[in-house]
């Protein structure tokens, strides 16, 4: 298949100028916040950093799943994806924020854990994460680097000012062409294993440290898997949601095809089926089990009577009343209910309204899911603070650093299609 190089675009003025004032919104909520309601302000910070976090490298672990399987679908499906991890380096970042409210987010640093001191110490534990943040982000770099290289000998040429010099540092030692793109196709290959497991083990070990310590006296040995899983599904709703969003912007016009955005229909479906497998995997063990130490988890989250004997709804409207059951049931169906049912056939993943409605929704159920993984550990429903209303994360807290992460996620994702440029296949290769 012969391939053109497509230049970097132009930053879109509007989008850009939008995101911007999204993350300067986000700013702003966050020193407000700090002074007015600083536990809040912190909770609901761990909330976002670990949808986004997670979200943009599962992205990479997508490019990284194309290249193991020698997959020829994509086409420029991973340019997409390769943007989306532009959003890593910040992950490591703003990680520093969750470091500085650490007292006010996990209570094994104000009250060690029995049992657990050496494990949930504060030096320990931050060391341990950043550590795993810092190699995901080198890796991350280096498997990007990988991956442009071969297209900068040819756009360098077209290219001037600082991106020309950036260009020409990543050029250095320059092959050729031919040899460039066989020399890049087998060491990504090679280090599209490694990124895939480092990123199976860093993320379980940040489930852990920052999701299950919130309950640090809760247990699951599936719930890593769970976390890092959901970061995968999450990153390839996005790429769906944007295929569908950007299908006849520059550069893939035409080439997001029917059949394109089939397969990645077809992935929404089958991974959030796996993903429903998981989260079942971890209920029913703990539904039967019946111990204190387990279903308080789910109790808090689904209510009192998650435990009941019979599976019939009597009493279905009483939990409901509850404080998190109505947004836990809610980000089921968008995450499973929804993409099972609605992608179901095939012209639904062939129809872009449709799929991309289903991706949108699912994004979205990993941002309400998020939040209640985070939320009810450390505002408990006997708390008696608890919302029990639909709307319960939208408070201005939590809408102003949601717009913020969400402006910063894009303004990374706009900047590397504006700095790097992209590969498509020609048209007759078109899917």
């Amino acid at each position: 298949m012969t391939t053109d190089v497509v230049q970097p675009s132009s930053l879109p003025r509007g989008p850009a100028l939008l995101f911007g004032v999204l993350a300067l919104v986000g700013l702003v909520t966050l020193f407000y916040g700090l002074f007015a309601d600083s536990e809040r302000t912190y909770r609901v910070f761990l909330h976002n950093w670990l949808l986004w976090a997670a979200l943009s490298q599962g992205a990479l672990v997508l490019s990284a799943a194309f290249r193991l399987t020698n997959a020829s679908w994509q086409g420029p499906i991973h340019r997409v994806v390769d943007s989306l991890a532009a959003y890593v380096p910040l992950s490591l970042v703003l990680f520093g924020v969750i470091y500085l409210g650490r007292h006010e987010l996990f209570e094994w640093t104000r009250h060690p854990i029995h049992g657990k001191e050496w494990w949930f110490s504060e030096g320990f534990t931050f060391i341990r994460d950043t550590i795993a943040l810092l190699w995901m982000t080198l890796i991350s770099g280096f498997y990007v680097y990988l991956s442009v290289r071969p297209l900068l000998g040819e756009a360098r040429e077209n290219t001037s000012g600082s991106r020309l010099a950036l260009y020409q540092r990543w050029t250095a030692g320059w092959r050729g062409e031919a040899a460039e793109r066989e020399l890049a196709v087998r060491r990504l290959r090679k280090l599209a294993a490694v990124l895939v497991l480092s990123y199976v083990l860093a993320y379980s070990l940040l489930a852990i440290d920052l999701i299950m310590s919130l309950a640090p006296h809760w247990v699951s040995s599936m719930f890593p898997a769970y976390y890092a899983w959901g970061g995968f599904l999450s990153a390839i709703s996005m790429t769906a949601l944007l295929c569908v969003l950007m299908r006849n912007s520059e550069g893939l016009r035409g080439e997001i095809t029917t059949n394109r955005l089939h397969d990645l229909g077809k992935m929404i479906f089958a991974f959030s089926i796996f993903w429903m497998y998981l989260f079942w995997s971890q209920y029913i063990v703990i539904w039967y089990g019946n111990m204190p130490e387990e279903t308080s988890f789910i109790l808090a989250r689904l209510g009192s009577q998650f435990l009941q004997d019979t599976w019939y709804l009597e009493g279905f409207w009483t939990r409901l009343a509850e404080p998190y059951v109505k947004i836990t049931l809610l980000a089921w169906i968008l995450l499973w209910v929804v993409p099972f049912w609605v992608l179901l056939g095939q012209r639904p993943k062939k129809t872009p309204a449709i799929l991309g409605t289903v991706a949108f929704g699912s994004v979205l159920g990993f941002w309400i899911e998020r939040y209640v993984l985070v939320t009810p550990s450390l505002v408990p429903p006997e708390s008696g603070a608890a919302p029990n209303t639909l709307l319960a994360p939208l408070g201005g807290i939590e809408v102003g650093l949601a717009l913020g992460f969400l402006g910063l996620f894009f303004l990374c994702f706009l900047t590397f299609g504006h700095v790097f440029p992209g590969l498509l296949p020609a048209k007759s290769g078109v899917r």
